[in-house]
């Protein structure tokens, strides 16, 4: 079990405990309590309590908190929490600084963060030969690019028949961005253009989320994944499977269960905890995520059962892209599974199964579904991702609805392809007798919303289903150059985050993997932010701007709500877990642009101090080490 000694403020002064008075003089929390384990004392510690949409509103502000066991015992002034301080009682003075709640990143793929991160330190790697290109200005030039780097490199390198090439193909310098993505998802790159030049070699080649496998590849992925032509073309559209296509779900099945299939169990389990410490590191309390591979799930559930897992972790099950099922075996596994799903209270202390996921419902770049909201160019209409009941997303959705499971993390970028979501909801609640209440309370969630926008009709579905948005700020950028090609009048489809708050709908945000900062000044400022792909901010739609304390309800108070924790988690309240982020500089008052550099200085989890940086020593209590 974790020790639940505290960690003292190294850099800061423990205080004298009070003199003890007879029991009778005893407060009644702690006859009923006992004495408090900790007490945080000077510190600024914002509560962040008040759920209402109304601005500046952070609900409660205390100077100390007490803490038993695992939670929150009590939160007052110093001399109400010196009260409660006993013989074994430690105190922390936090040296004025301010406490919030521990963070929580709603949307983050942190297995893939821990694979790339830290799995070559321990062996897991891609063993295939790595080769670049850089894209050309045509799809048939860059083809040839990319043929004559691979035949190239067999012969200069000598590289056995047999061994995997693997192909990064980099934006070419002329070409906007997502240009690769749209031309591997379209067929304009395919492994037809490859087969004849590489027929004792299997090649995938890939940039971004994109890519494709040449035939000797497909013969050998098959070998792990038989249903994956029938599953890449539910999963993208008919005749992907031909054109050799495939996208994230055969990214990390290559990752996760191909390369390292036989790899230990143990291994994976431990770059997964040391991407967890980065997790606390940033003040992240809790995250989210969809696990699409066995092999991630069983990695976090065997660092849960050796009391390892350094944060929590709520997790929405997505077998279908991950294990690339076909129709039936879908249908089936929503069927027969049942829907173990729960919320954090009636679930583990660090982990929880919190629902189902299909991620890609709509996309993004240039794979957006405005239908016939916004018109352009038939070249541009044409590369729309619009779901329909053909594809995987609607199908696995729809049977996962129908038979019981809550459905989280959706991508819902754009006003029609969510749209076609309350489309597919309606279905599968007339299916299976589903009441409005029922889907309410499930607390279903849409992501990125870049270009969502505020149409009445799409709007009401929203606000009647009770749907959680939860936006990706990054994503903002995108737009300018989409408006170069839908036009000016979509704009006003860009995140207007401060209408849907007002008129009642849930909002949060996820973080930019553990930086809630650049994510919480775009929300207040409305500017871009930039990118190597995209390196000039604007300003969309100034009059959307919220205030930020707002912002950092989305990322705790609402939040919390995400994940159906709210009880448990996201606020400093007496009964609730102990999770608590001390920052270096008091987040409420400095100028917004000193925002950007805020950095968490100490982390709480349930009621343990599980990162002290307060004097630059990284200190971990010893269970995580």
């Amino acid at each position: 079990m974790m020790s639940k000694r505290l960690l003292t403020l190294s850099a800061l002064m423990v205080l004298a405990l009070p003199t003890l008075g007879l029991a009778q003089d005893r407060p009644a929390l702690v006859e009923d309590m006992g004495w408090a384990d900790t007490i945080l004392v000077n510190g600024k510690i914002v509560s962040m309590d008040d759920r209402s949409i109304v601005p500046d509103t952070p609900g409660n502000i205390y100077e100390a908190m007490a803490i038993k066991g695992q939670r929150i015992m009590a939160l007052g002034s110093v001399d109400e929490m010196q009260t409660l301080a006993g013989p074994g009682t430690e105190t922390v003075d936090l040296g004025n600084k301010t406490v919030i709640p521990g963070l929580i990143q709603t949307h983050y793929h942190l297995f893939m963060a821990a694979a790339r991160k830290y799995g070559p330190q321990l062996g897991l790697v891609d063993p295939s030969v790595k080769l670049t290109v850089t894209a050309a200005s045509t799809p048939e030039a860059t083809a040839k690019a990319i043929r004559d780097t691979i035949t190239n490199a067999i012969q200069t390198q000598g590289i056995d028949a047999g061994k995997w090439i693997s192909v990064f193909v980099g934006e070419g310098p002329e070409n906007d961005p997502g240009t690769n993505r749209t031309w591997f998802y379209v067929g304009k790159l395919n492994r037809r253009q490859l087969d004849a030049a590489t027929p004792n070699h299997p090649v995938m080649v890939w940039g971004g989320i994109g890519g494709y496998f040449n035939s000797e590849a497909i013969d050998e992925f098959k070998e792990v994944f038989p249903d994956w032509e029938e599953s890449t073309d539910l999963e993208t559209g008919p005749g992907s499977a031909n054109n050799g296509y495939f996208a994230v779900p055969e990214q990390g099945a290559m990752t996760f269960e191909y390369w390292w299939k036989d790899k230990p169990l143990s291994d994976l389990a431990e770059a997964m905890r040391l991407q967890g410490l980065d997790v606390l590191r940033a003040g992240v309390t809790t995250v989210a995520t969809r696990l699409l591979y066995p092999r991630t799930v069983a990695a976090y559930a065997l660092l849960n059962r050796e009391d390892r897992l350094p944060h929590r972790l709520a997790y929405y099950i997505e077998p279908q892209r991950g294990n690339l099922f076909n129709r039936e075996a879908i249908n089936n596994f929503y069927r027969a599974y049942g829907a173990p799903w729960t919320d954090h209270r009636n679930g583990g202390e660090k982990m929880w199964l919190n629902g189902m996921c299909h991620e890609i419902w709509d996309s993004t770049q240039n794979n957006i579904c405005m239908g016939d909201d916004i018109q352009a160019p038939p070249d541009i209409k044409a590369r729309e991702r619009c779901p329909n009941p053909n594809l995987k997303a609607w199908v696995a959705l729809r049977a996962g609805l129908i038979n019981g499971w809550r459905a989280v993390g959706v991508h819902g970028t754009s006003s029609h392809g969510v749209r076609l979501y309350i489309q597919m909801v309606e279905e599968a609640m007339e299916e299976a007798n589903l009441s409005v209440e029922y889907i309410r309370d499930l607390r279903l969630t849409l992501e990125h919303n870049q270009v969502l926008g505020n149409l009445p009709d799409v709007m009401d579905g929203i606000k009647k289903y009770g749907i959680i948005l939860n936006v990706n700020t990054g994503y903002l950028s995108e737009v300018p150059k989409l408006l170069t090609e839908y036009g000016e009048d979509l704009e006003a489809f860009a995140m207007p985050v401060k209408s849907w708050i007002n008129d009642g709908i849930r909002v949060t945000f996820e973080a930019s993997g553990t930086d809630f900062w650049k994510p919480i000044h775009t929300l207040v400022t409305r500017q871009t932010a930039t990118s190597r792909v995209y390196p000039e901010s604007h300003v969309l739609l100034p009059d959307e701007a919220i205030d930020r304390v707002t912002a950092l309800k989305m990322a705790t108070t609402w939040a919390s709500e995400y994940m159906m924790a709210e009880d448990t988690i996201g606020t400093l309240e007496a009964g609730k877990y102990a999770d608590f982020t001390v920052l270096d500089q008091d987040y409420f008052t400095i100028p917004m642009d000193e925002v950007l550099n805020l950095k968490a200085i100490m982390t709480g989890l349930s009621g343990e101090i599980v990162w002290n940086n307060t004097s630059g020593g990284d200190e971990f209590p010893d269970w995580l080490k």
